[in-house]
């Protein structure tokens, strides 16, 4: 599976700061946030974030990730929320997201630009604009709690986008208590990166 969300039609978007589980663990793009009371440590943010659980208010998801693992899928990964690398530079992951300071710039020994970071990421507010999905459930929730007692998930068009435990699309709600996105599938699919899933808004 690729590791990108691709904005195919802008909707509405604002600045934030992650905070929480995003922190220490990091996260992938297309990942739910929702609202978090900690206080911004980046006065451009709009507000801080912490990762969803699928249920309550939903902020929206984020666009890019802290950064992608080694190797690096694609040149667009480089250059990611916080720790850019360019080619031929720095390949260590930085899943934290963090840098010694709000703004962090540092140089390799032939005086290029090796990495700049900022904690600040662009969260997309739900349900506007379209993208296509890679990073999403595959396995339902049984399956991911113990293997072999659940099943593999499908995406068909029209089939409503939830978020799950986790923090990703699905297809499955997976409580009571998970609302939907607004989202749904127009279409499932698959190319070179992978199996992938075009997200629309809808209204019932």
């Amino acid at each position: 599976m690729g590791d990108q969300i691709y904005v195919l039609k802008d909707g509405e978007n604002i600045p934030v700061e992650p905070v929480g589980t995003f922190i220490t663990s990091g996260w992938m793009p297309g990942e739910w946030a929702v609202w978090s009371t900690t206080a911004r440590s980046i006065s451009q943010a709009f507000g801080t974030v912490d990762r969803s659980d699928g249920t309550g208010i939903l902020a929206g998801f984020l666009i890019t990730g802290p950064q992608h693992q080694t190797p690096i899928e694609l040149l667009s990964d480089m250059w990611t929320t916080d720790t850019r690398q360019r080619a031929g530079g720095d390949t260590h992951a930085d899943w934290s997201s963090q840098d010694a300071s709000p703004t962090a710039i540092q140089f390799d020994s032939q005086t290029l630009l090796q990495r700049l970071g900022t904690r600040i990421a662009t969260l997309f507010v739900p349900p506007t604009g379209y993208h296509k999905v890679y990073v999403f459930e595959t396995s339902n929730l049984a399956e991911r709690t113990t293997p072999g007692s659940g099943a593999a998930l499908t995406y068909n068009s029209g089939d409503k986008l939830y978020v799950s435990a986790r923090g990703r699309f699905t297809s499955e709600q997976e409580s009571v208590n998970h609302i939907w996105t607004g989202y749904v599938v127009a279409r499932y699919d698959s190319d070179d990166e992978g199996n992938f899933f075009y997200a629309v808004a809808a209204v019932g």
